[in-house]
């Protein structure tokens, strides 16, 4: 995002939000921003320039450059397996649906995910296909056996 802190040119940068959701801000540090709009943050900046009492009725525009994607992939036995937007409230079921279903193959009662959990990725098995999908997943739908 790019943060333009009128008259104060020094004050005046890009930032990335961090995964916790903050922007570090000269003079104020961090500040957590996730869940709000352009601007939302600009409101919350001045209120914390001024709070601090480093500036006197600041004048703050915040413009989001880009948004971060939502996105998880699906393979395996799913007519179009690929990569898919999703929300919050997305579940496995949801995103093999997404995925214009099941082949009549696939092993339909549970999934396993590939989950980048810590920098390590892991290998969770027979996950419940009601289970929410977080950004970068992978998800494996098996074959089934019978």
């Amino acid at each position: 995002m790019s943060i333009k802190v009128y008259e104060h040119q020094d004050l005046t940068m890009n930032a990335r939000v961090t995964a916790d959701g903050t922007i570090k801000m000269p003079f104020i540090g961090s500040v957590k921003v996730s869940g709000m709009t352009a601007e939302e943050i600009s409101e919350h900046l001045m209120n914390q320039y001024v709070e601090e009492e480093y500036l006197v009725n600041p004048q703050i525009n915040v413009f989001i450059d880009e948004y971060r994607s939502r996105k998880a992939n699906i393979l395996g036995q799913v007519s179009t397996p690929g990569q898919y937007e999703i929300d919050e409230d997305t579940s496995i079921m949801v995103l093999v649906t997404m995925a214009s279903g099941f082949t009549r193959r696939a092993y339909k009662k549970s999934a396993q995910v590939i989950r980048l959990v810590d920098g390590q990725k892991e290998i969770l098995e027979e996950i419940d296909m009601g289970e929410k999908v977080i950004p970068g997943d992978i998800i494996v739908i098996q074959e089934s056996f019978f």
